[in-house]
């Protein structure tokens, strides 16, 4: 059977697709109009990416923490390590005693140094001002004598040792009260370094600082200072000797018993008994005198 042959170049078949081609380039010119601006469903995939740079873990930096019972000092136990310590012969002149407690601070900075460091709280040497008399400083007017035979100040971090009024009112010829009394200033140099001193200052500004609650947050420093001693003296008993550390320690039983309108120190029993507990302990968790009991403080 033959079959008809298809009619060749047929006008109508040749309009159509021209027509077809028209539509096609119309139909992309409209899509490159649409709005590029619309958000468009899907997820990416094998899209580049920006390496991220490498981050650096920084040591943070050394800084005084203003608390009081919960302050690291007092919720991790730091004991100092022992170091060696040499003590000039112990004289009473003004010159002698200056050496004495020039190389007691130094023996101090070296026992107090790593254990702060440790800790990660700040550390610096504290000055010390071995004059003849007692100098007032940028705390204010000196103590009298029926006050205190030294002191120390924290806005400029200094130690008063005056070797007139330690020599005839303090510790006499008795080198373990000069050592003992040079050890409780630095104690405090201690508190000021960590945020203690300016944590229990402010509370006892709140509270008047002649008030009942302001001599007794006073106290609470001053029997902190009293531990922070004994801490001190235990571990640098092997190089002053056992003697003369256990001397030290012992000294702060002498304590004159202050007035109760005016007990900014506590009583002698208890000053003896903070002293006590950290020079047996060796560390600074003893002496969380601001979480002990009122009579614990008195």
């Amino acid at each position: 059977m033959h079959t008809p042959e298809e009619p060749k170049n047929n006008p109508i078949v040749l309009i159509g697709v021209f027509a077809l081609i028209i539509s096609c380039v119309l139909g992309l010119g409209l899509v490159t109009q649409l709005d590029t601006g619309q958000r468009i469903s899907g997820r990416p995939v094998a899209a580049a990416q920006v390496p991220a740079q490498a981050k650096t873990t920084e040591q943070p930096r050394p800084r005084a923490v203003q608390r009081l019972g919960d302050h690291p000092l007092m919720t991790s136990p730091v004991r100092l390590e022992g170091v060696t310590c040499t003590l000039p012969p112990f004289g009473l002149s003004d010159a002698e005693l200056s050496a004495y407690y020039a190389a007691g601070v130094s023996c101090l900075d070296k026992a107090w140094g790593p254990a702060l460091t440790r800790g990660n709280l700040p550390f610096g040497p504290p000055s010390l001002d071995a004059s003849p008399d007692l100098k007032e400083s940028p705390c204010g007017a000196a103590p009298s004598e029926t006050e205190a035979v030294a002191y120390y100040c924290g806005r400029n971090k200094t130690i008063y040792m005056p070797t007139g009024r330690l020599r005839d009112n303090g510790g006499g010829d008795r080198p373990a009260t000069h050592l003992a009394t040079l050890a409780h200033e630095y104690g405090h140099h201690v508190q000021a370094l960590s945020g203690l001193l300016r944590a229990a200052d402010s509370k006892i500004i709140e509270a008047g600082e002649g008030t009942p609650a302001g001599l007794e947050m006073s106290r609470r420093i001053e029997l902190q200072a009293n531990c922070f001693a004994g801490v001190f003296l235990t571990a640098v008993s092997g190089s002053i000797g056992a003697d003369l550390a256990q001397q030290a320690a012992d000294d702060f039983q002498y304590a004159v018993e202050e007035p109760a309108e005016k007990n900014a120190h506590g009583n002698p029993r208890n000053q003896a008994q903070w002293a006590s507990y950290g020079f047996t302990s060796g560390v600074t968790t003893a002496c969380n005198t601001y979480t002990a009991s009122a009579d614990a403080v008195g």
